[in-house]
């Protein structure tokens, strides 16, 4: 989907929010959502559900169950940090992704994980049986929500050989039958993330390329950027590409809030403490991997600042899409906030403001 396309209002229902496959390149992903939570929490609060597959099921818990999403994601790096010590990597019999995963749920999960996620955080699974599309929102204990996660993420012979279970079934990746997952209510409202470029509500904004592929149904760009980033989410070639994304992911949140005019006091100057902000993180993995020169980081800031700064006109959202799979889970009842609220008063402050400023030069 190109961007400024509108698809629908903010003012009709709070969109709920979707988070795709996603491997390593999950960083992007956390840096969207880590901008959601400094400027505009309400999005992520008022979000009836929460989806994810793969990695971005990951991501989706980690905003349902208010992890630290910073914490997550130094851990990521930390984690490739290891594997890139090792012959072939995630391949090599002494890194077993697996078990990192399974402890970086148990270590930050909180214990009522379950009552958080209950009815809200929707894992998408792959089950193996069937090749089925299933998607759990129903948990019973926080073991459930780490084993349903925890099969949303397996891929065999990069995690494995022998498949999780939940609920006494094997699944498997949940990526493999569907790559974005949506509500499926034809009529519900979904905004989609993806650190791929193609038809996504936020994304890397590439150069146009003549064709897209697709990829477990969703459409990316058939571009040299999208493979490296697919490569990196496998197997990452260096920590700056990781810490790179998880900026980026912010960045383009940034762009998404304005050309929906979601952040009215998101002001100049805030942005370029955002940048100055981003390269102090940066440094901090210098010693991690091969620093550029100074001349180059300079450019970079210089470019950052320019896109930073650059207001694109309106916005666009994705209407989700009934696909075949099945739902299982309860539909949440209540919202934390009144999102209705949340938008009018957002207007009236920013009418508030107009009217100041008119009298004040008069």
């Amino acid at each position: 989907m190109a961007p400024g396309v509108p698809v629908c209002n903010y003012g009709e229902a709070p969109p709920s929010i979707s988070f795709s496959g996603s491997g390593f390149m999950a960083t992007y992903q956390l840096g969207v959502a880590q901008c959601f939570l400094t400027y505009t929490p309400w999005i992520l609060r008022t979000a009836p559900c929460v989806l994810g597959a793969s990695a971005g099921s990951l991501v989706a818990a980690a905003v349902v169950c208010e992890m630290s999403l910073i914490t997550i994601k130094d851990e990521m790096l930390h984690f490739a940090k290891q594997m890139k010590t090792f012959t072939l990597g995630p391949f090599n019999p002494s890194i077993n992704v697996f078990h990192w995963l399974e402890h970086i749920l148990c270590k930050y999960l909180p214990p009522d994980a379950h009552q958080l996620a209950n009815g809200r955080l929707a894992v998408a699974m792959t089950r193996l049986i069937d090749g089925k599309h299933i998607v759990m929102s129903e948990f019973q204990s926080k073991d459930d929500v780490v084993q349903a996660l925890l099969c949303s993420c397996f891929v065999p012979g990069y995690c494995g050989m022998l498949p999780p279970t939940f609920k006494g079934e094997h699944y498997v990746d949940g990526g493999f039958s569907g790559m974005q997952p949506v509500m499926p209510v034809p009529c519900s409202q979904t905004l989609t993330v993806s650190p791929f470029s193609g038809e996504t509500d936020i994304c890397p904004a590439d150069t146009p390329c003549l064709w897209d592929m697709v990829v477990s149904g969703a459409t990316l760009k058939g571009n040299m950027a999208n493979s490296f980033r697919i490569i990196n989410a496998l197997y990452p070639m260096s920590l700056e590409t990781l810490e790179q994304a998880y900026h980026s992911g912010y960045k383009d949140a940034i762009h998404f809030l304005l050309r929906n005019e979601l952040a009215p006091y998101l002001m100049i100057h805030e942005v370029s403490h955002l940048i100055n902000h981003n390269c102090n993180q940066y440094k901090m993995w210098k010693h991690l991997e091969t620093t550029t020169t100074e001349e180059e980081e300079k450019m970079k800031v210089e470019k950052e600042m320019a896109t930073m700064t650059s207001f694109i006109s309106n916005g666009h959202m994705q209407r989700g899409n009934s696909t075949e799979h099945e739902w299982t889970g309860k539909q949440p009842t209540q919202k934390p906030l009144s999102f209705d609220m949340v938008k009018n008063g957002m207007a009236g402050a920013r009418t508030h403001t107009h009217t100041h400023t008119h009298t004040h030069t008069h």
